[in-house]
């Protein structure tokens, strides 16, 4: 994926299937090079696991593929170059897709190819007939059908084709020769036999040897016979023809579905035929694993000096790898609190990284607050833990440093550094975020809601649209109408001044809401039935729910900043009480009663920004398009570092 695509929506680095075939006795050194480079799951496939059985599965798909594709190309009248552009990532999907597609060619086919051989085969027997009537028309020209077929008292007539071979053989039978034609390696005899004889004769004809069969009667004169035969002969030809025709058009229609398959299943089958024998052999192991696709390359390097056999194929459901660049890296921590991409989803951790950030540097706006959170999470949090140089750990720090950072970044914005403390001394002339005011801070977290709430229903639309989930894609474009429509009308209902528009764009967001609220109830209908006839009524009200759900932004900031003016408050009061007396005195005790104060403060304050921050990027932004369903790799390595015993 793109650098751009990476800080927006990554996509996870999606495992391949790896079978790897080795001599027995370098098992256990290949085995523990792939343990030490910590890339791959083996696992030794033994004969009669599922594994063997999927590939033996396969196997007999491609060979299934194999004659389908044989066949048709055997139809193809003319050779056709066809230039194979991409092989398809899974080839086992789009090896079954043509497949079921060419089966249906394939039927087709053999059933034209069965008509045109029948109709060839009248075709050269009304040709031979033909042939026949005129050459006895030339000796005979008043002779009838009786000439080549009869059967009466004392005389049988039939014609014959037999093999040139058989012709002496076929003449002793006879009584009589009547004619004889030769026609390539075979002769056609017309012969007078005994009807007493002629079932013996007939039953016992040499091997190759047809009768001729006649449809007209045998009193019909050998001329008007003659040119039905003609008329029957265009007929047949005609009709190969169009059925020639019917099969070029259909195999030329399907040449690159064709050319493709032959590609994909030359390129597999003999490879996995081999495969197929090494699995069984007794001088052989086979590993199989999964391998991330970033790896694989490194994988194949590190097998290249050996003697190996190595297959990739696709599964239908891997297991998957994080691929962020190294700033989101800690904050996947709070991805997998939701769970694991699957391979056909974005991973949120780029978006939720944005969110917890500006969520929680809002919540926590002091400078002050912001160098504690720092300070704490260096020296405080780790005495709370059994290993604070676990992975986990160390990431939940840097996920910390980056949320004080921002807040004392955000605290200068708000004017606030232990509240106005010191926070009047910024050089600042106003707070450009006043969290004290909590109007101005609801109307500010409306609008954050308001905006990720579109974003995640955003990307929820666009992810059902590239699964092809169709219901599902007009549920996520009429929530989105709704939310583009939905204010003005609310806000006319309501009396709302601040979203006063003309009366024409008003009827136009009108017209959206309505067409949104029907989409939304067509899809649910549609997804489970009868009940989301009234169900709609909850996902459109979920909406405002959701928005107002981020005004808890506003709560928390604002608590933390009243709790922090309270505690200033006391600490004035310290001051002036005990520098009336001594202002040395009352210096010291002011700044010892405003570290205790505000560090309870802090201690108070620090837990609600992270955990709500954490709740609006799991169930208010990610559970609108991400599902979290996948497994991630666990590839078997040797443990490094710290090792509790």
């Amino acid at each position: 994926m793109s650098s751009l695509g990476k800080v927006l929506l990554s996509k996870p680095d999606v495992a391949v299937n790896v079978f790897i075939v080795i001599p027995r006795d370098l098992s256990e050194e290949i085995t523990e090079l792939l343990v030490r480079e910590g890339v791959m799951e083996p696992q030794v496939l033994e004969s009669g696991s599922p594994l063997v059985r999927e590939l033996e599965n396969y196997i007999a798909l491609l060979e299934e593929a194999k004659r389908v594709y044989e066949y048709l190309e055997s139809n193809l009248e003319r050779r056709t170059v066809v230039k194979v552009e991409m092989i398809p990532e899974s080839i086992r999907r789009t090896v079954e897709n043509l497949l079921a597609d060419l089966r249906k060619v394939y039927e087709e086919v053999s059933s034209l190819n069965n008509l045109i051989t029948s109709y060839e085969k009248s075709l050269t027997s009304s040709l031979i007939l033909k042939e026949l009537s005129e050459n006895l028309l030339r000796r005979y020209p008043n002779g009838t059908v009786s000439l080549i077929h009869y059967t009466g008292k004392y005389v049988a007539i039939r014609t014959l084709l037999v093999p040139e071979s058989s012709v002496d053989y076929v003449k002793n039978l006879a009584l009589e020769v009547v004619t004889e034609l030769r026609r390539d390696k075979d002769v056609v005899l017309t012969c007078v036999f005994s009807p007493e004889r002629l079932p013996e004769v007939l039953n016992n004809l040499p091997e190759g040897s047809t009768v001729l069969e006649l449809e007209a009667d045998p009193g019909t004169d050998l001329r008007s016979y003659t040119r039905d035969l003609e008329l029957k002969l265009e007929e047949l030809s005609r009709s190969v023809e169009r059925l020639r025709s019917r099969r070029r058009d259909l195999l030329e229609s399907r040449v690159k579905d064709l050319a493709l398959l032959k590609a994909m299943v030359e390129s597999e089958y003999e490879r996995l035929k081999i495969l197929k024998g090494a699995v069984r052999s007794r001088y052989t192991v086979t590993l199989s694993g999964w391998v991330l696709r970033s790896k694989l390359k490194h994988v194949l390097n590190a097998l290249s000096r050996y003697p190996t056999y190595v297959v990739i194929s696709e599964s239908e459901n891997p297991p998957v790898e994080f691929d962020n660049i190294k700033p989101f890296k800690p904050f996947e921590l709070l991805t997998e609190l939701y769970g694991v991409p699957t391979h056909y989803e974005w991973d949120p951790t780029p978006l939720l990284t944005y969110a917890f950030l500006f969520f929680y540097s809002l919540m926590m706006a002091d400078v002050g607050y912001g160098i504690g959170v720092l300070l704490a999470t260096r020296y405080i949090l780790p005495k709370f833990v059994s290993d604070p140089d676990s992975p986990g750990f160390r990431r939940l720090q840097k996920i910390l440093y980056a949320g004080g950072i921002l807040s004392a970044v955000v605290g200068i914005v708000a004017k606030s550094f232990l509240g106005s403390l010191l926070g009047k001394y910024l050089p600042v002339e106003r707070p450009l975020i006043d969290t004290i005011n909590v109007v101005s801070m609801v109307g500010l977290c409306l609008a954050i809601g308001y905006s990720f709430t579109f974003i995640s229903h955003s990307i929820a639309l666009a992810k059902n649209v590239k699964l092809r989930n169709a219901f599902d894609a007009v549920f996520e474009a009429g929530i989105l109408l709704v939310m583009v429509g939905g204010p003005f009308v609310i806000s006319r209902f309501f009396g709302l001044a601040f979203l006063n528009v003309p009366e024409g764009v008003y009827r136009m967001m009108q017209a959206l809401t309505i067409v949104g609220i029907t989409m939304v109830i067509l899809s649910r209908v549609k997804t489970i039935g009868g009940v989301g006839g009234f169900l709609w009524v909850f996902d459109v009200i979920g909406i405002a729910g959701d928005t107002l759900s981020y005004i808890r932004i506003a709560g928390i900031a604002g608590g933390t900043a009243l709790l922090a003016e309270l505690f200033n408050v006391l600490i004035a009061q310290t001051l002036n009480f005990f520098g009336n007396t001594n202002l040395v005195i009352g210096a010291i005790l002011g700044i010892i009663t405003a570290l205790v104060l505000h560090t309870i403060a802090l201690a108070l304050s620090a837990i609600s920004p992270f955990v709500h921050s954490l709740r609006l990027c799991l169930f208010e932004i990610a559970s609108k398009f991400y599902e979290g369903r996948g497994r991630r790799l666990k590839p078997i390595r040797i443990p490094l570092g710290k090792v509790v015993v």
